[in-house]
């Protein structure tokens, strides 16, 4: 099992989860990065991936007692409750902000580039996909050719 943490989030997913969950300090590791990967994987973001992390994190301190020494105490009851609240408000940014935006065609290259490029799907839409007049006659009602699909 290894743990590692670059300092930049921008570097790789694992080091945005880390960064997202608060584990960031060699001394006090929480989760591996092979637990992490899987999560990724699964997850198939950072914001989730970093929410199931917090939840698995809770996890383990649900399972240890609160306690307290003299004048040492250790809440985990506390710990295990802001874990599940940092999990629950990163799957809401999640929901949020669920990818980021590409425009298509932004400067006269970027669209050349993207248009020749044979590897990438087709776009969605684009500007003068229905100028085919054998298709889409000028005088088409175009609520019924999304209807029917004719």
């Amino acid at each position: 099992m290894t743990w590692t943490y670059s300092g930049n989030p921008a570097n790789s997913t694992l080091d945005a989860v880390r960064f997202l969950m608060g584990d960031t300090d060699t001394t006090d590791q929480l989760l591996s990065n092979e637990e992490l990967s899987w999560l990724i994987t699964t997850e198939g973001t950072a914001y989730y991936a970093a929410a199931e992390a917090c939840r698995a994190v809770a996890a383990k301190f649900a399972r240890q007692m609160s306690r307290s020494v003299g004048g040492l105490s250790a809440d985990f009851a506390a710990k295990y409750r802001q874990y599940l609240e940092l999990a629950d408000r990163l799957e809401t940014e999640a929901r949020i902000f669920p990818v980021a935006l590409y425009i298509s065609g932004y400067t006269r290259s970027d669209k050349e580039a993207v248009e020749e490029n044979t590897d990438r799907e087709s776009t969605f839409s684009r500007k003068g996909i229905h100028d085919n007049e054998r298709v889409y006659p000028a005088d088409d009602d175009a609520s019924f050719v999304y209807r029917t699909g004719r």
